[in-house]
């Protein structure tokens, strides 16, 4: 085998070493289950250094081609696997056939504001189809204006929230990076960070903030972006005050490190405006994702904040022409400022307010302690996530375990309710899932 890899490599380097690698696993000419010769042998083979060897094993071993086992030495394991959004994935196949979804964070389609007249009014817009693109139409950047919790040096419309947060991170972190992420947190967030090759260092989310103990001891590690959730930290629910801001801006100082804010839900929330933005306007990149007003098919968000970081995720779309069409972007602003759908949004935002208090509401009636929140979700405290998650699913319900939406394990069990999905029946699933721990204890 290892002369078989002196034939093929053609320059003496880590990258074309590991391309080779994987070329030979993909082709079947090395086997799963092989082990690889010593990185010593390899280098004397090729003429390259042990260090340049390493390389290329800890490239191969990222991409899972490769694993070093204390006493195996490195094994093949297969051919190189695309990244997956492995918590995403396993939340998607947990609710396939079952008939009650109240895990995911999703609007409920049967009671979202009308887009008829939004689509009609931006297909009328003289500025469809112009042929040089621009980061956010003038129509949506003037309706999400007021919304801003500061004044953005630069703004631009995304695919939704996650799209803009893997945007800020992917052009901003590098492999081996490390990234403050607020714990618990949006399960895609911890795929993302996979994905990219960075180590989130975890900051647990209290009722008022994440802890700034735990995000001063993180800050001395070095990180190279903070992305957290300022309003309604989802799946907790969460929301900073005006005090973590001070302390917290005081803390990152001028650290020259990209701070990442996402608010999932804005409009759902009293106090949209908590950001950093105001205090290191040079570092932070805010998002709002209108996904939950406006349903899954028009999935958009706006990045809004510092120009040097906006632009490079700007910069980042032009070369795949990823940028957000105009008459979704003006059927947003529609939403967002004509009177009728304003109030239409406004009612929605009621009835979900609704709801999520009459689950809350209902789930403290039968013993649960839960904190006051906005919504959408609810962080249900339960003696084991997993007993009462397979049985919500034998009776046909979804929710969500906590270890998903974590990096370390949590300090108690939780599971993720959607407090805006039902209509009618909170009692019901409320003594639902009170009686499984009653029965199991």
């Amino acid at each position: 085998m290892l002369d078989q890899i002196v034939k093929r490599v053609a320059m003496r380097n880590p990258r074309a070493l590991s391309r080779t690698i994987m070329e030979m696993v993909a082709e079947g000419t090395i086997a799963p289950g092989t082990r690889m010769p010593t990185v010593r042998a390899v280098g004397q083979a090729l003429g390259m250094s042990t260090a340049s060897v390493a390389a290329a094993w800890h490239e191969l071993v990222d991409w899972r081609v490769l694993e070093t086992r204390r006493r195996g030495g490195t094994v093949v394991l297969g051919p190189a696997l695309a990244p997956r959004a492995t918590r995403y994935d396993v939340m998607m196949k947990a609710s396939e056939g079952i008939p009650l979804n109240l895990g995911h964070l999703t609007p409920d389609p049967a009671i979202l504001p009308p887009l008829q007249r939004a689509f009609m009014a931006a297909l009328a817009s003289p500025g469809i189809n112009e042929a040089t693109p621009t980061p956010i139409s003038l129509p949506l950047r003037q309706a999400v204006a007021p919304l801003w919790p500061f004044q953005p040096q630069s703004m631009m419309a995304t695919h939704g929230g996650i799209a803009a947060a893997e945007l800020a991170l992917a052009t901003t972190v590098r492999p081996g990076d490390r990234v403050i992420v607020d714990q618990p947190t949006i399960s895609r967030i911890l795929d993302i960070c996979e994905s990219l090759g960075v180590k989130p260092v975890p900051v647990t989310y209290r009722d008022g903030g994440p802890d700034l103990d735990e995000l001063s001891r993180a800050l001395k590690q070095r990180p190279a972006a903070f992305l957290y959730q300022p309003v309604g930290n989802h799946p907790t629910g969460f929301s900073v005050t005006p005090a973590w801001i001070e302390s917290a801006a005081a803390l990152i100082g001028d650290s020259h490190m990209p701070v990442i804010e996402l608010v999932q839900t804005p409009l759902l929330h009293q106090r949209p405006w908590l950001s950093l933005g105001a205090k290191l306007p040079r570092s932070v990149i805010h998002v709002h994702s209108y996904n939950f007003f406006a349903g899954t098919d028009m999935r958009l968000a706006v990045a809004g904040g510092s120009d040097y970081y906006i632009d490079r995720m700007w910069q980042r779309l032009t070369f795949s022409s990823g940028w957000v069409s105009h008459i979704l972007q003006d059927a947003l602003a529609f939403q967002l400022s004509d009177p009728v759908a304003k109030a239409e949004v406004a009612d929605y935002v009621a009835l979900c307010r609704s709801r999520h208090a009459r689950m809350l509401s209902a789930l403290r009636a039968v013993g649960f302690d839960l904190p006051e929140t906005d919504g959408p979700a609810i962080w249900l405290p339960v003696p084991d996530e997993y007993v009462i998650t397979n049985q919500l699913t034998s009776r046909g319900v979804v929710v969500h375990p906590g270890s998903y939406f974590s990096v370390t394990p949590l300090e108690s069990d939780h599971v993720l309710i959607n407090g805006t999905a039902l209509n009618g029946n909170q009692d019901d699933i409320a003594r639902l899932i009170r009686s499984i721990f009653t029965n199991w204890d």
